[in-house]
Parts: structure tokens; sequence; C-alpha cells
């Protein structure tokens, strides 16, 4: 039995934006499917490891975890890849890795709060969540926005978490 046609959104911004708050909040679960690329590189670290110690394999199967999602008919049809994406080039490397056979759409939902509202959220982290501030002022400014006239996204949402929020980040 082939698989039915499924939609790829790929979360858009930078670390503390938002993204995974959004998708809580807007989670349908007969509908959407979340693929978490922290909760990945979280599985796979050991206690000391540094944050990006096992990149390549933390890669390698979040795009397993995605295309396993797109092939299988029982995962719903909105397969939500929660991560940074923000730049045209991971973008590609990511959508270029999968098999898009069953990929209907493709789409981008960007979270771009201020970088002054980012780094206030990202103070209320701990542990490995929280992000150095100098990371996310370089991540900020390395942001570039998805189009529609680039190679694959269909139709790209900009989306504001309201402050109210934040207690969930």
């Amino acid at each position: 039995m082939s698989a039915k046609q499924k939609n790829l959104i790929l979360m858009v911004g930078i670390a503390g934006a938002g993204k995974s708050s959004w998708l809580e909040k807007n989670f349908v679960p007969d509908r959407d499917y979340i693929i978490s690329r922290d909760a990945i590189r979280y599985s796979l670290l050991e206690k000391d490891d540094e944050y990006f110690a096992k990149e390549d394999e933390v890669f390698k199967t979040f795009v397993k975890y995605i295309q396993e999602s797109l092939d299988d008919p029982n995962v719903p049809e909105n397969i939500y890849c929660d991560a940074t994406h923000i730049t045209e080039g991971s973008r590609n490397k990511l959508i270029d890795a999968l098999d898009l056979t069953n990929v209907k759409n493709i789409s981008c939902i960007v979270v771009r709060p201020s970088l002054e509202d980012t780094l206030e959220r990202n103070e209320k982290r701990t542990g490995r969540a929280y992000v150095p501030r100098s990371v996310i002022k370089r991540m900020y400014w390395q942001f570039e926005r998805p189009e529609y006239d680039t190679k694959y996204p269909k139709d790209v949402r900009y989306v504001e978490v309201p402050k109210s929020w934040e207690k969930s980040i």
C-alpha cells in the first residue's frame, strides 16, 4: 500500500523564537505530526557531551524520522519539522536528503520575534535549552527569509508567538 500525500512543514526561526511553543499551541493530534530535532539531539547526547557533539548523527536521524513519517500511511497529513532552518541552505539540505514522492506541499512557518524578545525568552531557559546570547545574535543576523521563488517552499507563513506564551518557552 502506498502512503498518502503529506504536507511537509518546516518551522523556521532562531533558537528561542518560539517555534516549539507555536507548535504546542496549534497541534491537532489527528492532523499533525511533529519531529523535533532537539528531542533527537537530547536523546543521543551523553551527560557531558557538548551540544553539537553528535551533529552528523542528529541530522541523519532527523532525516530518517521524517522520511519514515512521509512513507507511513498511518502518520497524519501534516509533518512539522521542528528545527531552526534559518538559511536557504539549511532548508535545502534537509529537503534534498528526502525522497519527496509522498509530499504534496512543502511550506515554511516562520517565527521571527525581535532580537530583544528572543534574548529575553532565552533567559528563562535552563540546562541545554539555554543558548548563549552570542549564538542567538549570530543566528538572528544569519536569518534568510524563505521566499516563494526559492527551490522548494510553496507557502511561507509568518506567525507571532504572543508574550502570554513565554512561560511555555
